[in-house]
């Protein structure tokens, strides 16, 4: 039987999530399930210090959302399978539903040979190495380092100045019965550039390999991590 990514990164700490967050973060290519979650994003927003064309490339290419809202509609999809190199993988399909337009949000999980790697973009156009661990409350914590961007010929990991690192919480919030997630990214120099924060409910349903849908994932997938 497989393991789940982030189980398998946690180690004997993945028991001190609260169960629900095992549910949400405990299913593996094995199981052949999906989750999808449905909610609102309370506030999605960025900094006047992001240029404009970065926002434009981040937002053509599945990276970063691209524009901002309040109480924007929000659907969320996970599903485990194998990749074409035989490791184990959790896709992110995320959509924010601003009015006349949907925005993208997409990332796989990966567990590589030094932990969790998340594969960011279309492309896909970003690795970073993801560390996972439980709160106090039994949420959910992940901490991406400064992230390399994956040229064709190479990785360019960008100077200090111009990266940035992410922190991430998701949790279960006994008041409501409701996931909750929170998202900052922040850069050294220039402060949270990102930042989007919501709540979900989510149901889990049954898929097959075969069930998988197509285009699932960035369009190729990525040995360098």
């Amino acid at each position: 039987m497989a393991v789940s990514v982030v189980r398998s990164v946690m180690g004997a700490e993945f028991e001190l999530l609260h169960p629900k967050e095992q549910w949400r973060f405990g299913f593996s290519s094995s199981d052949h399930v999906a989750q999808f979650g449905t909610g609102v994003m309370e506030s999605i927003g960025h900094s006047k210090l992001v240029p404009p064309p970065a926002l434009w490339l981040g937002g053509k290419r599945n990276i970063v959302p691209s524009i901002q809202g309040e109480n924007i509609p929000f659907t969320i999809a996970n599903y485990a399978y194998v990749d074409d190199l035989g490791r184990e993988t959790l896709a992110f399909v995320r959509r924010f539903h601003f009015p006349g337009r949907d925005v993208s949000l997409d990332s796989v999980m990966v567990l590589g040979q030094k932990g969790a790697l998340d594969y960011i973009g279309a492309g896909p156009d970003m690795v970073v190495h993801t560390q996972c661990s439980a709160d106090s409350e039994g949420g959910l914590r992940l901490y991406s380092g400064f992230p390399r961007f994956l040229a064709p010929r190479g990785s360019i990991k960008p100077p200090a100045l111009l990266s940035a690192e992410t922190f991430g919480r998701e949790w279960w919030d006994e008041s409501t019965s409701r996931h909750c997630i929170d998202i900052e990214v922040r850069g050294r120099a220039m402060g949270t550039l990102f930042r989007y924060s919501g709540w979900f409910t989510a149901t889990q349903e049954p898929c097959a390999p075969s069930d998988l849908p197509s285009g699932l994932g960035p369009n190729r997938v990525e040995p360098r991590e």
